[in-house]
């Protein structure tokens, strides 16, 4: 539902707005858990590969560190790649709260307009 500054808000066009931001929020909880437990996978995951590459490597310190970030590198992008989809979905949460908080403070004003 989109409201224009010229159309009067009703208290059930208010309140039926919050009901779907408060069911899409639901779905961006459950998105960001999936979110948060692959890019915990995906950390874990370059982690333990880095190390192993790290130990496998001959060299100084420099040079086994450097073999040891090419050899992962396709676990490194997707290790940034989860970290950004969590932080989108993270926004997407916190952009979704806003919203709710900014009805929910429309919907109070217009209980007080009705009341009086």
């Amino acid at each position: 539902m989109t409201f224009t500054p010229a159309e009067p808000l009703s208290q059930h066009a208010v309140e039926s707005e919050i009901m779907r931001l408060s069911a899409l929020a639901e779905s961006v909880t459950h998105k960001l858990a999936v979110r948060a437990r692959e890019a915990a996978e995906a950390d874990s995951a370059y982690k333990a590969g880095h190390a192993k590459a790290f130990l496998l490597a001959d060299g100084s310190v420099a040079v086994r560190e450097a073999e040891a970030a090419v050899l992962c590198e396709e676990l490194y992008r997707q290790k940034r790649a989860t970290e950004a989809l969590l932080l989108s979905a993270t926004e997407a949460g916190r952009n979704t709260r806003a919203q709710l908080d900014a009805l929910r403070s429309i919907a109070a004003n217009l209980r007080a307009l009705v009341a009086s």
